[in-house]
């Protein structure tokens, strides 16, 4: 196809010669093209390969924190020092990671990453798997592979504890920059049961590679969903928490001062059928439920803030306020995090992992640290009003 631009004394002459049919438009006048490639835009194979991904700049730094931690715990377990090395993280359909696993007889630990949705999972290979166990039963640490057997269920329970020690430093690695809580879920043997992740879930897959003198590099595979760690993209760009400029901040309260907001006066409601309204004419009288001596509401921006009494002022009907009502406003916004961080009742990561829980569970920010045992409902409460 050329690449020259057309002018715009071209692109008028194009289009009245369309307009005077001298350049046939129709269906049949089209030139065929030789090496065209149909696409169907509803298929949703077709979109699902196209989205773009983003990597996750920070799970680089937590592998890097992560291959010394499982050096040292297999170094004790395994009785004989042993060497790791990370192999970068890779972006892979779960599929396609299934079919590189073929038919090994690997070990799936199932594991929730709170306060993520969904389940990821670690995939211990055969390898180290055999050499952990012949460690545990009085053995030099070598990894022979039984042909054609799987994991049992007393081999299973033997490596119970090596597993969640793994687990224990995949949760701390996270830490410095998001302090996820790592909960085992189930174990899986075979690859073909495991249907904890879409076959065609695209997933971050993160490799540590162990070996020491008779133990041959052996992978763990941290496998997890691109979906569930989506969040952590804006919770680990920047710090969360973080103060923002003070003349900023007093611009913003200055202007929020000088808005307007809405305040009606509700003086009451009623309930009535759908004949009863219909039947309605001039001169209808509808009782309110409310009586004459009794306090009505003020509702600011439509929420019940004060109560008041109905009076007259200068010929104008007026309310007179006689108390403000306690109204709880929902802690959803980050000014309220920033307040806990800044008189030290949460850090800067309590504060990150509440916001993504906030906004994957829909739950409170204040209910979020509270159900964690960081700090009491009480204090929280009293430092946001102070």
């Amino acid at each position: 196809m050329s690449e020259r631009v057309l002018q715009q004394d071209e692109i008028d002459a194009l289009v009245e010669a369309i307009k005077d049919g001298k350049i046939p438009t129709s269906k049949d006048s089209l030139v065929p093209l030789q090496h065209a490639t149909r696409l169907d835009l509803t298929d949703p194979t077709w979109s699902h390969e196209r989205v773009i991904r983003r990597g996750l700049p920070v799970l680089d730094l937590v592998f890097d924190r992560l291959g010394p931690a499982i050096q040292v715990t297999l170094t004790k377990s395994l009785r004989f020092p042993v060497r790791t090395e990370t192999a970068g993280i890779q972006l892979m359909k779960f599929g396609d990671f299934r079919d590189r696993l073929a038919e090994r007889a690997c070990l799936f630990e199932v594991m929730r990453l709170d306060p993520l949705r969904g389940l990821s999972v670690v995939v211990l290979d055969t390898t180290i798997l055999y050499a952990l166990i012949d460690a545990l039963m009085g053995g030099l640490g070598v990894g022979e592979l039984p042909e054609d057997r799987e994991v049992s269920d007393i081999e299973e329970s033997l490596l119970l504890k090596a597993h969640r020690e793994v687990l224990r430093d995949f949760e701390a690695a996270w830490k410095p920059w998001f302090p996820i809580s790592v909960e085992h879920v189930r174990c899986e043997r075979t690859v073909q049961v495991l249907s904890t992740i879409a076959e065609d879930e695209v997933c971050h897959i993160g490799t540590v590679y162990v070996a020491g003198d008779v133990l041959p590099a052996s992978p763990i595979y941290f496998v997890m969903p691109y979906p569930s760690l989506e969040p952590l993209l804006e919770a680990t760009s920047s710090r969360v928490g973080e103060e923002n400029d003070p003349n900023w901040r007093l611009n913003l309260v200055q202007n929020l001062r000088a808005s307007e907001a809405e305040i009606a006066a509700v003086l009451g409601s009623a309930e009535m059928s759908a004949r009863a309204v219909r039947e309605l004419t001039e001169g209808s009288l509808i009782p309110l439920g409310r009586r004459v001596h009794e306090e009505i509401d003020l509702h600011v921006e439509g929420e019940p803030v004060y109560k008041a009494r109905i009076g007259q002022s200068r010929q104008n009907y007026a309310a007179k306020v006689t108390q403000r009502r306690r109204y709880e406003i929902e802690l959803h916004d980050r000014t309220a995090g920033q307040i806990l961080v800044r008189k030290g009742l949460i850090s800067r990561e309590q504060l990150s992992v509440a916001l993504v829980d906030e906004r994957l569970n829909r739950r409170q920010l204040i209910d979020s640290i509270v159900s964690r045992g960081w700090v009491e409902r009480g204090v929280l409460e009293s430092a946001l009003r102070n």
